[in-house]
């Protein structure tokens, strides 16, 4: 959500700001790393959570056994959130923003191509320098950068001359003029973050006082007349257009800073002072960093890559029987035909909302690698009806058995072999029913004279052969609502989160946890403070009330 990411952008933005400050006074003379740091974390950070984000959390294995579904729970709230509603005019400002810069920024290197074709050639003290009628003293270009001084220095005299160069070569050695352009570039990439404006604004002020501490290095002795020509430079009308400029004539709202900067001779902080503001740098960069992200908009893991849970209420069914039976026939891989080897294979089939196969896997093997291989080529061909979800197509992972035989089962026409697999995928659902009501059966057996085992510790196996259902609706729509987490919902954040509930004979929920994650610890917390408002009829089996374990879907989103 590009709001909530912007939010979220500003305030990182702003902590890189606030350990900027603190470390600063502890470099003199490398200030300007301090402040290209922050301007490159307060990008990079909010891209890379923004990109794990997008990643998303990797797919979960297929379940071992067709877990017990009810009816998907969902909670609907009215309208798009407040910040979800301004993505659009946001994202157009950001661009218009952003070009609005970009122009101003040509206009300017216009202006300075204008101006650079009226510089001369000429030497300072042996030094190649551009001698211009006002422009300068600064350093300019962004490849090959060169030293452009105005006229008035020609008669400053020689110790002036000296502190002039000795200046603008250290720009130049420091690459002063490519730094100033990078930072320019990200205030146009992102010209809504305030912090990088103020970051902009302190990288100028670092360079300046960078260059000034080293050539006091250099001329201790000449500290009162370099303050001189700083007021000499500071009010002369030499500023030149462009961001790839590096210049000793700065504003005049920095030259107080400077000056003050180059006449306080003693420490700036003492060693107790520089520890307190290294921790406290520290300590907002580690914030930064650790702070949760808001990095989407609750969009829809892709589950096509392997296979997970996928609940509906209308299972899809193959319709091009004739097509499947001649591939079948096809791929048959010719020895194991020839021998008379078969067998069958159990594949997943990803089905999109069309019916069409996107993605297969085997689920259960053949025996024979061969006829594997050839079940994943038969796979593609099918063609399904939709799967539904409450009347909505929705894509699934489905489990199918493709077997090959020999012999009369060769030579079976295609209605056949199509009532063939279709009893194949009903022995699925009634293999799964049989070994519920054996279990049901044992556990009742076993009840006779026995204690009945403690299943309430952990989701096991319950048989029962009438659902329970929940039976309060309005309550738990109310519950949903209260618990959605507001700064979720108001950044259109949603998920669903598979419940495991442990429900008793009268339909009291005792015991609840997270089978499956939403991919958002506080919409799994959410969920789990949701799931005792629950009231169920009790499950049955063979009409008499048991405890049983289910899971249900309990979904939050905004749309």
């Amino acid at each position: 959500m590009t709001a909530a990411w912007m939010l979220w952008s500003i305030g990182a933005g702003l902590l890189f700001l606030v350990a900027g400050l603190a470390l600063e006074r502890l470099l003199d003379g490398r200030r300007r790393w301090v402040w290209v740091a922050a301007g490159a974390g307060t990008v990079i950070l909010p891209g890379a959570r923004l990109l794990a984000g997008a990643l998303g959390s990797p797919a979960a294995g297929p379940p071992a056994s067709p877990p017990v579904m009810l009816e998907p729970l969902a909670v609907t709230l009215s309208g798009d959130s407040a910040l979800h509603s301004l993505d659009g005019a946001l994202q157009l400002g950001w661009a218009g923003l952003s070009a609005v810069l970009l122009i101003t920024a040509l206009i300017g290197a216009a202006r300075f191509v204008r101006r650079r074709a009226s510089w001369q050639e000429g030497k300072l003290l042996g030094r190649h320098v551009l001698w211009s009628r006002d422009s300068g003293p600064a350093v300019v270009g962004l490849v090959g950068s060169r030293i452009v001084l105005p006229e008035w220095v020609r008669g400053a005299g020689r110790e002036r001359q000296e502190l002039v160069l000795a200046h603008e070569e250290e720009h130049q050695r420091a690459r002063d003029a490519q730094l100033r352009f990078m930072a320019a570039a990200l205030l146009v990439a992102f010209p809504w973050n305030p912090a990088l404006w103020i970051q902009y604004y302190r990288l100028g002020l670092a360079l300046e006082l960078d260059c000034d501490s080293r050539v006091m290095r250099r001329w201790p002795d000449r500290r009162v007349l370099y303050g001189d020509l700083l007021l000499r430079v500071g009010t002369a009308r030499g500023l030149l257009p462009g961001v790839a400029v590096a210049a000793l004539a700065e504003q005049p709202s920095l030259l107080e800073r400077r000056l003050r900067a180059l006449l306080n001779k003693a420490p700036q902080v003492r060693l107790a002072q520089g520890a307190m503001l290294l921790f406290g740098a520290i300590m907002v960069v580690g914030l930064a960093v650790l702070i949760p992200g808001i990095t989407g908009e609750g969009e829809e893991a892709d589950i096509s890559a392997a296979p997970v849970f996928t609940p509906f209420t209308v299972k899809p069914d193959y319709v091009n029987r004739p097509e499947i039976m001649a591939a079948l026939e096809r791929e048959y891989p010719p020895l194991l035909r020839d021998a008379g080897i078969g067998g069958t294979a159990v594949v997943w089939f990803f089905i999109d909302e069309t019916g069409t196969v996107r993605n297969q896997a085997v689920f259960r093997s053949s025996g024979h690698a061969a006829l594997d291989e050839a079940a994943l080529r038969v796979a593609p061909v099918f063609r399904f009806t939709p799967a539904l979800n409450r009347d909505q197509p929705v894509p699934v992972w489905v489990s199918l058995p493709i077997t090959f035989t020999t012999g009369s089962g060769a030579r079976r026409t295609a209605s056949e072999e199509a009532r063939r697999l279709g009893a194949e995928l009903e022995a699925v659902v009634a293999e799964q029913r049989a070994a519920a009501e054996r279990a049901g059966a044992e556990a009742e057996a076993a009840g006779a004279g026995e204690a009945e085992v403690d299943i309430s510790a952990q989701p096991v196996f319950t048989p029962y052969t009438v659902k329970p259902d929940y039976v309060n609706a309005a309550e738990v729509m109310r519950a949903l609502e209260r618990e959605y987490p507001p700064l979720l919902r108001n950044a259109g954040i949603g998920g669903t989160t598979v419940v495991w509930f442990f429900i008793d004979e009268t339909g009291e929920v005792q015991r609840q946890e997270v089978a499956t994650s939403s991919g958002h610890e506080a919409l799994d917390e959410a969920a789990l403070r949701v799931a005792p408002v629950f009231r169920f009829t009790p499950a049955l089996n063979r009409d008499r009330p048991v405890p049983v374990w289910i899971q249900l879907p309990i979904t939050f989103t905004t749309r």
